[in-house]
C-alpha cells in the first residue's frame, strides 16, 4: 500500500487510468472464451486459476465482474512494483496476499490456502516470476492444489491488437481497446493430496507444458507475427 503522500497521489492516478481502461475494454472489446472457465466461475465451483505474467493485465480485467459476486484471492510480490499491483487489484475487488517465491512466499501461500478453503474462494497464482525467465512454472500453484484439493484451470488470453512491452522480463501484453480477445482455458487438472516430490514435479511440468502450448496456439490465432513472442525454455 502507498506510504508517502507522493505514492498516494501516483497510486490514485494509476487507479484512474486503470478504471478508464477497464470501462473502455467493457465497451469496446469482443471477448470469446474457450474451454470450461465460464462454467466453473458461473457455477461457483471452488477452483484455482493460473497463467503467465505476460497475460495478467487482461486476465485480471476479465475476472473483475466475477470478483463482484464471489471471493477471488491472489498472491502479489512484496516488491515496489508489487505494491502498486496489489493496490490496483484490491481496488477492483480481489483479496491480495503479499509474498513471492523469493520473499515471504511460504507464509503467503499458507494464508492463501487457508483463505481459499475457508471462503470456498477462487485462488489465483501467476505461476512464472517474480523474476525471469518467463513461461517457466514455479511450484506454488501445484502446492496450493495439493493443499486445497481444488483443481487447476490454466488460462491464456491474447488480443487481435495489443502491445508487448519488450523490455519487461515477461514481455507484458497490453491489449488495445476495440480488439477481439480470445481467452483459452484448459481442462481442470487435479493434484492428489498424497502426491510426493516426483509427482509434484511432473504436475508442475504439465502446467508449464500446457500453458506454453496454449501460448503457441494463441500467437497464431489472429495472424499475429510470431516474432513478437518471447522464447520458451524447454525442459
Amino acid at each position: 500500500m502507498p506510504k508517502s503522500f507522493l505514492e498516494k497521489i501516483l497510486f490514485r492516478l494509476a487507479y484512474c487510468f486503470a478504471w478508464f481502461f477497464v470501462h473502455l475494454y467493457r465497451w469496446t472489446c469482443r471477448v470469446e472464451v474457450k474451454g470450461p472457465l465460464l462454467d466453473c466461475l458461473n457455477e461457483d465451483r471452488p477452483v484455482l486459476l493460473t497463467w503467465w505474467h505476460q497475460d495478467m493485465l487482461f486476465n485480471f480485467y476479465f475476472l473483475i465482474s466475477f470478483a463482484k459476486r464471489r471471493k477471488i484471492a491472489t498472491i502479489v510480490s512484496q516488491s515496489k512494483d508489487g505494491a502498486l499491483a496489489a493496490y490496483l487489484i484490491e481496488k477492483f475487488g480481489f483479496t491480495v496476499l503479499r509474498g513471492s517465491s523469493s520473499k515471504g512466499g511460504k507464509e503467503a501461500l499458507g494464508l492463501l490456502t487457508d483463505f481459499v478453503i475457508k471462503e470456498k474462494a477462487v485462488g489465483i497464482i501467476v505461476c512464472d516470476g517474480p523474476r525471469p525467465p518467463g513461461r517457466v512454472a514455479k511450484p506454488g500453484i501445484i502446492l496450493l492444489a495439493r493443499k486445497t484439493g481444488y483443481p487447476i484451470i490454466k488460462i491464456r488470453s491474447w488480443g487481435s491488437r495489443q502491445h508487448l512491452f519488450q523490455k519487461s522480463w515477461c514481455k507484458l501484453a497490453l491489449v488495445f481497446p476495440f480488439s477481439r480477445v480470445t481467452v483459452w482455458s484448459d481442462t481442470p487438472m487435479a493434484v492428489s493430496r498424497e502426491s510426493r516430490r516426483q509427482e509434484l514435479e511432473e504436475s508442475r511440468l504439465e502446467v508449464e507444458k500446457r500453458l506454453n502450448e496454449m501460448a503457441a496456439v494463441s500467437e497464431g490465432h489472429f495472424g499475429v507475427d510470431r516474432t513478437a513472442s518471447i522464447s520458451v525454455k524447454t525442459n
